[in-house]
């Protein structure tokens, strides 16, 4: 790296890459790729951080031989990937090494470690940050090797690579440095090297200066590194271990001995707030390599042993501390110091026939909050419980009471529960809340469920916590909320169960308690209890699967969610939000077949489509967004038998409402849904006449002419196939339009999903053409009715050769046949699309070829308006079924020939025979609307000559 003697003031990214910024008024040489070593090394994490690079001195001389040491020594090495292109570098190491390293490779590693510190001893300067970094990375890879350690350090090249660390102020170096020996202790040889150099007693030190509360990316590697360091030095080296151990407990010891009375008589001395300023960083770390060993499930307790004596030092602080912050973390080392203790005291044991809570001590810890009326410390505390349970839930006991197993989650689970289910009692000021008599029945079984459940001891300790609780002034209960969503992950099924019944009843009660007086009650505490809890409500309806019990409790939740809207109109846009997407959830997921009639009765569906009309007219784009979506599932709803949500259609969600929101809307999602919806809509026969009406679908093709996005092009093009689709009465008079637009979509658009979706309308165009002529199910059965000519047909081989000949030359006129050749033959084509369209023509290949329909049969006899009652090709009247005799021996023929068997299908009546074109071709006769097209015997050479070529593609 060529710079003049100044050092670097700022680094900032380009393109994932390390670029520099020098002071001005110095001389500056452009930075090659190859100048820059770490590349993508210095990640997206590490680079935006704003790290400390003061130690990058810049020296022409020196800074050019590092340079073309770098180059000559790494550049052309395949798997260091000197250029930049290698993603391995990218991070420091995990849980091994990255990547195996063969011989041939550690030949050419060796000597480039061996020699750098000969280069300093002549230049006297170090490398850039940059090459330390790659320095220390490269031997951190290597140094997993016992072999390969002794070989690099005949030089005594680690002291000269620690010498190099201590100069520099880079985090990152630091980082990388203690990555680096915590390699060293994987075998005996770096073991020995570690113990001797005691290179290893400034590691906590390191941790320390590398944390920074601005940079969490970096903090979680140190706290990797250092977790990892301590699992393995506890099983090799103990005394390592230990030491470590009690630099990082020391601080929080000193303080609690510091304040600890010495005599009975000596008063107590509260801790400052102020000197908790002095340990911030330590106690976050400890908390951090806490977890880290306690959620290591093989090795639990080999490190956590030697934190044992913090205990008595935090409940110290924490009794004689006012801090509530500080109070949790102290208490999050205490809980995981308990668990630890219970797995240790009872060494394997599954069931114990005394309550773990009680003996851990796990209840004086939550009691004594409770008594400093620190509720929201209380909830936050269970949620670590229930973490610190959940990460070592095979080692932790269970309680064995009456019979019966009582696990320590379901415990904890119990006193989650209740702040929500008390919510309604302290809203209202009453000891219950006026239930029905079916309500209070649901609310005993739930609190039945929660006693048979715990012990006596947390029975009789939660009481005191309602006792207290009822009486605490509000606040608390939206931490209680969100502490119950944070644990969901580590709910059982039957506490999540539990936990969402309880939510429940606690919304009913909150709206019960809103109704009284609704300006009263309008308050923004209130706001925010409503969305908290509608917020943990959709957690748990989300990704849960619901039982029979649980899915009444759904479609509560479903009535209720209707009520808190019309209770007040004056929520904020959260809750609105919140409410819709429970709405929609409830709706979409919970709601079986066996819960139709429920509904059916049940909702108000007329003020639902009142209250759904008015948020879609929301000036919130995210409120328009939830109630659309709700629109659609209700639509998607009444397709699979809710009848009754029909009304909101008929009278206020009309097809021409959600057309308006598809066209005008500004939001881009909110139109894909309403196409969305009304793709729904075509499907009931209520509203098919308007859908294929002239007027509609010309909305939707100028939607689809004009507009740029691609996602409203792909759901407006599938729109416009089912629309196609279910018109069973051939009644869309503006066919050629439809083809025109759907013609140049196919041709000339380029996003792949919107040009397969036009294929694949042109698919349907292509299966059409066939039933008309008489296929049914992809199958040509063997008898047909004319109905022009009043006569049974039978389709033999001839006569359904001619009715293909007569389906190609219709789909020819529409330019059907054009679209699938210039599809396959664009080399630019997008894979997606060259498939879906390859396995149209392979199929219409084999149905041709199968009734010897070739290009020079149709080269003989022409177009089917070119056939004569003389041609080659049989005519239709020789197959006619035209008198009694002739109908019996048919049906003895089908009966005891080779035709033994005959589905409905095969007789039944169609509407189509050869003559017949139908309402999908008649448009296109009109010469000055003709679009253009490849005649039938242009496609069928296309289809021999070409096409086997084109699929080898």
């Amino acid at each position: 790296m060529l710079f003049s003697e100044k050092k670097i003031v700022s680094l900032k990214t380009n393109n994932n890459y390390c670029c520099m910024q020098i002071e001005k008024n110095h001389s500056e040489k452009v930075l090659t790729n190859q100048v820059i070593l770490i590349g993508r090394y210095l990640t997206k994490k590490y680079i935006h951080i704003g790290m400390d690079w003061k130690d990058t001195t810049v020296n022409n001389d020196t800074d050019t031989e590092w340079y073309q040491y770098f180059q000559n020594g790494l550049e052309s090495d395949s798997k260091l990937d000197y250029n930049q292109n290698n993603h391995r570098w990218n991070k420091c190491s995990g849980d091994g090494i990255d990547f195996e390293i063969t011989d041939n490779e550690k030949q050419r590693y060796i000597p480039f470690l061996v020699k750098i510190p000969q280069l300093y001893d002549k230049l006297k300067h170090w490398p850039t940050t940059e090459q330390k970094i790659l320095v220390l990375a490269v031997a951190r890879i290597m140094s997993y090797n016992e072999q390969t350690f002794v070989q690099i350090n005949t030089n005594d090249t680690y002291n000269s690579l620690v010498k190099m660390t201590e100069t520099t102020t880079s985090t990152l170096v630091k980082v990388h440095y203690m990555d680096m020996l915590c390699s060293f202790v994987e075998h005996d040889a770096g073991l020995k090297w570690t113990l001797e150099t005691q290179y290893w007693k400034n590691i906590w030190n390191l941790v320390l200066q590398c944390q920074d509360d601005n940079c969490d990316d970096i903090n979680q590697k140190i706290y990797h590194i250092l977790s990892k360091f301590l699992q393995k030095t506890s099983k090799c080296a103990p005394k390592i271990c230990q030491h470590v151990v009690k630099q990082m407990i020391q601080p929080i010891i000193c303080s609690a001995d510091k304040h600890y009375p010495k005599t009975k008589k000596q008063p107590i001395d509260l801790v400052n707030p102020e000197e908790y300023q002095n340990f911030p960083q330590t106690v976050k770390c400890l908390i951090e390599i806490l977890e880290r060993l306690w959620a290591n499930n093989e090795t639990t307790s080999d490190a956590l042993k030697y934190f044992s004596t913090l205990r008595n030092s935090c409940e110290t602080l924490t009794l004689l501390s006012n801090n509530r912050q500080s109070s949790l973390q102290l208490n999050r080392i205490l809980t995981i110091l308990c668990f630890y203790e219970i797995i240790e005291l009872f060494d394997g044991i599954k069931v114990v026939n005394q309550d773990p809570l009680v003996l851990s001590g796990f209840f004086k810890i939550f009691e004594r909050e409770m008594k400093k009326g620190n509720f929201d410390g209380m909830w936050k505390l269970l949620y670590y419980g229930q973490k610190y349970c959940h990460h070592n839930s095979k080692k932790v006991p269970q309680y064995f009471q009456k019979g019966k197993s009582i696990g320590i989650g379901d415990e904890l689970t119990s006193f989650q529960i209740e702040p929500v289910v008390v919510l309604g009692e302290k809203l209202l000021v009453i000891p219950f809340p006026q239930v029905t008599e079916c309500d209070e029945l649901l609310r005993d079984a739930l609190i039945g469920d929660l006693l048979s459940s715990v012990s006596e001891s947390c029975v009789q300790l939660g009481y005191e916590v309602r006792e207290q609780y009822v009486k605490a002034p509000m606040g608390s209960e939206l931490t209680a909320l969100k502490c119950i969503i944070k644990t969901k992950p580590y709910y059982s099924r039957e506490c999540r169960a539990k936990v969402f019944q309880g939510l429940i009843f606690s919304f009913k009660d909150f709206i019960t308690y809103f109704k009284i007086d609704v300006e009263l009650k309008d308050t923004e505490h209130n706001q925010l209890i409503a969305e908290a809890m509608l917020e943990a409500i959709f957690v748990f309806l989300n990704n849960f699967d619901l039982s029979w019990r649980e899915s009444l409790g759904c479609l509560e939740v479903y009535m209720l969610n209707y009520q808190l809207f019309t209770c007040s109109m004056n929520w904020n846009s959260n809750v609105v939000i919140l409410g819709l997407k429970i709405l929609n959830i409830t709706t979409l997921k919970n709601l079986t077949d066996n819960m139709i009639l429920l509904v059916d009765y049940s909702i108000e569906h007329d003020e639902m489509g009142i209250m759904l009309m008015e948020k879609c007219a929301s000036s919130n784009v995210e409120v328009r967004e939830a109630a659309m979506t709700v629109i659609c599932t209700i639509c998607q709803k009444i397709n699979e038998g809710f009848e009754s949500y029909k009304n909101i259609l008929f009278h206020y969600l009309t097809p021409d409402v959600i057309l308006a929101k598809a066209i005008n809307d500004s939001n881009q999602s909110i139109r894909v849904i309403a196409l969305s919806c009304l793709q729904e809509i075509i499907m009931m026969e209520e509203f098919e006449g308007y859908l294929s009406s002239t007027t509609f679908i010309d909305n939707i093709l100028d939607v689809i002419a004009k507009e740029f996005d691609q996602m409203i092009l792909k759901v407006s093009v599938k729109l416009i196939r089912q629309i196609c689709e279910n018109d069973k009465n051939e009644s869309i008079d503006n066919l050629l339009k439809i083809y025109k637009v759907m013609f140049r979509v196919a041709i000339q658009e380029r996003n792949a999903d919107v040009q397969e979706e036009a294929v694949k309308f042109w698919k349907f165009v292509t299966k059409r053409n066939l039933e008309l002529q008489g296929m049914i199910d992809d199958v040509f059965p063997n008898i047909t009715f004319s109905k022009e000519h009043k006569k049974i047909i039978r389709l033999d081989d001839k006569e359904i050769c001619k009715r293909l000949i007569r389906a190609l030359d219709n789909m020819s006129k529409t330019g059907c046949l054009y679209v699938y050749q210039q599809v396959l033959e664009n080399s630019e084509t997008p894979s997606q699309v060259f498939s879906t369209t390859l396995e149209i023509i392979t199929k219409l290949s084999k149905l041709l070829r199968r009734y010897d329909v070739t290009p020079e049969l149709i080269s003989i006899h022409g177009t089917p308006q070119q056939w004569s009652i003389d041609s080659g090709i049989l005519s239709p009247t020789t197959n006619w079924v035209d008198n009694d005799e002739n109908m019996r021996e048919l049906i003895e023929e089908m009966i005891n020939g080779d035709i033994t068997e005959i589905s409905c299908s095969d007789v039944l009546s169609l509407d189509s025979d050869l003559n017949v074109t139908g309402a999908f071709f008649s448009p296109l006769n009109d010469t000055e609307d003709r679009l253009v097209q490849v005649s039938s015997l242009d496609f069928m050479e296309f289809i021999f000559r070409k096409f086997p070529n084109l699929c080898k593609r």
